[in-house]
């Protein structure tokens, strides 16, 4: 039964029925502990720490102590920061205590959580005693890993505590265990150079401790670890090496005299290069320190290509022979490109290309060995090409070369089949060509937690050209993660209990909330809900059966909008480029508010729909129920539409306002929002227009006279002009001519989708019309005013009218015959959508 409850997603079911057996049997241990996790499943902290003590008494354990600790901590961090600090903070730290006191502490688990309620707590005086009382007691004598911890804990408490000394002291003694660990070095640094900052030197109470206070201990220190390093005839470790280009970075930037007693940046690279250029981590080691180099740059690669020796006039003598010869000129040409050597003329970029692709087909040949699993060792000589070829693109707009490039990349995934790198720019090209079909065989076969850090790889490019099937399968996927969301990281978290990690609780109730405050989830709720409304309606009923399916409340705003969180992983994709055309952290910013504007867009769109969709209609019986219908619970639902209508208008006439252009981000970038190309072509006016035709239709039910015939003659000729605009966007054709030969418009093809749904949003919205309208036909032996009648009649004809001209739409512009397409507000848009999606250009 608690399988069935835990697949329907109805944990609160699993509770209330353990509830009822601990009724029957409340001293059963374990009905207890399977009713703690069922609060566990629900969140409920206040009842996980009821039943945990409540465990606790009928059976003292330990485990069940700390579950009722642990439900404290999460009741604090659920709560504000006030009560989260007078009440549940102290509550959970006086418990632990109580058990140290008595000396019961039994895991290492209960030790890492008594630290951290210290910590949030902010005590952290407490928590450095505890660490040099029982935890040192604890770990002495332990393995390497498990005392490490010790120490690092200690070290990053003194940290905080600005102990500067006794931290260094730490770190120094951690970097001579482990040489190989950064964030070490990095906490280590800093606290030599706030020991520098402050003039710290020892006195009597403070000789004991062994620390560097000075930038010239700090050399020494660094200079031995290199040479240990450089004594070692086995492997060589890179931490020392990065730690003295580090100390060199810092020190330039403070103006340190000291900094001449290092070796020069120059020599320092080069070394770094000889030792670990073979190394596909090495240019991404070396790429933060380049800049150093100044007016060496020049120098500096002609050195390391002479070592390589393959610079030679003969073809055969350039190509690299070994797998490791060949890494390394890879990362020379990867340095070559973030040191600006690449900003050629069109032609110099072409012949370069040329050259590396030449490189990566000979490159192939050492690799025939590898399992389709693994890289080819070529495979960057590959990536470097595309992004010459698509640095010429850029200048020449040929898109000739985006084509070349598509080619080049297909090839190349042949040969090495699991290189996401090439699969992701594939998708991104065939998305700036407008082209989807072929990015289904690239099967970027996402997974998981991937749909909410690359899923945005793959809901775009479906998007943009319209491939409705594609969109609509990868939302399912996607949506289907993220609503067993929930319930996974709900058995992750009783696990977490089980274990004793409790650490590990707070972490997956972080990330539980992080995916659910994913702007990615959120947008996939609302373009699935427009996807449904495009494909799964044929008729008026089945629309407000889709959107009863939906669930959707237009009055209420559900969605999180402060709490929204960019979860894309926008450095997935290789780039060797310079800094300046890197993308940058005010990019990564812009894109995610364009995001978020997208999103409301959607909201407000939706909304606004299922309002309309909710209006009621007339009822046939007697003229009395109008001002029930009118002045009742449709009321509400009018005003509503008033408002999401007033909301969408002001949005759209925002967006206008600042998307005057096409925004670009780098190739390794996100993709841009449709926000352009829908402002730019009216389709936000034209919704607008067919939503005020349903507040119009819905007036005529009262006779306050809110509705003049003026306003649907001129709403009618409004809406006939914007179609006119849509249709034009259209009709510019999906070939044009560009650098003196065709090319095909992914602009015009996405106008069109925009066009196509803006326009299956109107059958919609007419068929809210024609419900309207039916109750308002004349009706034998019933009386209506003359001015109602007229205004009635010229409600139906502005209908037909707009009608006609959405026909007249679907007849010239996608070949369809007139007798084939029904009268829209009962148009079935399933058979466009499948004739669409095959067009010749997939």
């Amino acid at each position: 039964m608690t399988m069935c409850y835990r697949e329907l997603k109805r944990p609160e079911m699993i509770a209330e029925a353990y509830e009822k057996a601990v009724k029957k049997e409340p001293g059963n241990e374990e009905l207890l502990s399977h009713l703690f996790m069922a609060y566990v499943r629900c969140g409920n902290y206040t009842k996980q720490q009821q039943t945990a003590m409540a465990l606790y008494k009928v059976a003292p354990k330990n485990p069940y102590y700390f579950w009722a600790v642990m439900s404290i901590v999460m009741q604090a961090h659920m709560s504000d920061s006030k009560l989260s600090c007078t009440m549940y903070l102290p509550l959970a730290e006086r418990m632990i205590a109580k058990m140290v006191k008595e000396n019961k502490l039994e895991g290492e688990a209960e030790l890492k959580l008594y630290i951290m309620v210290l910590e949030k707590s902010g005590k952290r005086q407490q928590a450095l005693d505890f660490v040099n009382g029982l935890l040192e007691a604890s770990f002495l004598g332990t393995p390497g890993s498990r005392w490490n911890f010790y120490l690092t804990k200690k070290a990053e408490l003194l940290l905080r505590m600005e102990r500067y000394s006794e931290s260094n002291a730490i770190y120094r003694q951690l970097l001579l265990d482990d040489p190989d660990q950064w964030q070490y070095y990095q906490d280590y640094f800093t606290s030599m150079f706030a020991l520098v900052d402050i003039n710290w030197t020892p006195d009597e109470t403070t000789q004991s401790v062994s620390c560097d206070y000075t930038v010239e201990l700090a050399l020494v220190f660094i200079e031995q670890g290199i040479a240990r390093e450089e004594a070692k005839s086995s492997k060589k470790l890179r931490g020392p090496y990065l730690a003295c280009l580090e100390l060199l970075q810092l020190l330039l930037k403070r103006n340190h005299s000291a900094a001449s007693r290092l070796a020069s940046p120059l020599e320092q690279i080069k070394q770094y290069f000889t030792i670990f250029g073979d190394k596909n981590c090495c240019f991404s080691d070396i790429s933060n320190y380049l800049y150093m180099l100044e007016s060496e740059t020049d120098k500096f690669l002609a050195d390391i290509l002479t070592s390589l020796g393959l610079n030679g006039e003969n073809t055969e003598d350039m190509l690299a022979k070994e797998p490791k010869i060949m890494q390394r000129h890879v990362c020379y040409l990867a340095v070559s490109r973030r040191l600006g050597k690449h900003c050629l003329s069109h032609q110099e970029k072409l012949r370069l290309a040329e050259e590396l692709i030449h490189r990566h087909r000979e490159g192939l040949t050492l690799g025939t060995d590898l399992l389709t699993t693994d890289l080819q060792y070529s495979d960057n000589y590959c990536l470097l090409a595309v992004h010459l070829l698509y640095d010429a693109w850029c200048e020449s707009g040929d898109q000739l070369l985006l084509w070349t490039i598509c080619a080049l990349l297909e090839s190349a995934l042949k040969s090495s089949p699991s290189n996401f790198h090439i699969k992701l720019l594939l998708t991104k090209i065939y998305s700036y060509l407008g082209i989807y079909g072929p990015s289904v065989g690239i099967k970027l076969e996402l997974r998981h937690i991937q749909f909410d850090t690359l899923g945005y790889m793959c809901f775009h490019p479906a998007l943009k050209v319209g491939h409705y099937s594609a969109w609509k399968s990868v939302l399912t996927e996607a949506l289907l993660f993220f609503s067993t969301n929930f319930k996974d990281t709900s058995e992750y978290i009783i696990s977490a209990y089980k274990y004793g990690s409790f650490t590990k609780v707070y972490e997956f109730v972080q990330f539980r909330q992080r995916l659910n405050d994913s702007l990615q989830f959120a947008l996939l709720n609302v373009e699935k809900n427009i996807c449904d409304l495009i494909l799964e309606t044929s008729n008026h009923q089945s629309a407000e059966k889709v959107l009863t399916s939906m669930d959707i409340d237009p009055i209420i705003d559900e969605c999180k909008w402060e709490d929204l969180r960019d979860n894309r992983d926008l450095d997935v994709m290789l780039t060797w480029d310079p800094p300046h055309s890197c993308l940058t952290h005010e990019q990564r910013h812009l894109s995610f508010t364009e995001q978020k504007q997208w999103l409301r867009l959607r909201n407000l769109t939706v909304r606004a729909l299922t309002a309309a969709m909710l209006l009621p209609a007339l009822p046939l019986s007697h003229e009395s129920t109008t001002s029930q219908a009118v002045n009742g619970g449709g009321t509400n639902m009018c005003d509503a539409l008033l408002s999401l209508h007033d909301q969408l208008k002001q949005h759209v006439e925002e967006l206008e306002t600042e998307h005057t252009c096409e925004r670009r981000y780098s190739l390794q970038g996100p993709f841009c929002t449709l926000i352009y190309p829908f402002v730019t072509g009216r389709h936000g006016a034209l919704l607008l227009q067919f939503l005020r035709v349903v507040q119009c239709c819905f007036f005529l039910q009262d006779d306050t006279g809110k509705l003049e015939t003026s306003d649907l003659q001129m709403l009618t000729l409004e809406i006939d002009e914007s179609m006119k605009l849509v249709i034009g966007r259209v009709s510019e054709g999906i070939i044009v001519e560009g650098n003196g030969q065709q090319q095909f418009s992914a602009s015009t093809l996405t106008q069109a989708v925009l066009a196509v749904e803006t326009l299956s949003h109107g059958c919609l919205l007419l068929g809210v019309c024609d419900k309207l309208l039916q109750p308002l036909r004349p009706v034998t032996g019933r009386k209506k005013s003359k001015k109602k009648e007229e205004t009635v009649q010229q409600a139906v004809t502005s209908v037909i009218s707009i009608t006609t001209v959405k026909n007249s739409f679907f007849t010239r512009n996608f070949a369809f015959k007139s007798s084939s397409i029904p009268e829209l507000s009962n148009v079935n848009l399933n058979l466009f959508f499948y004739y669409y999606e095959f067009l010749p250009c997939y």
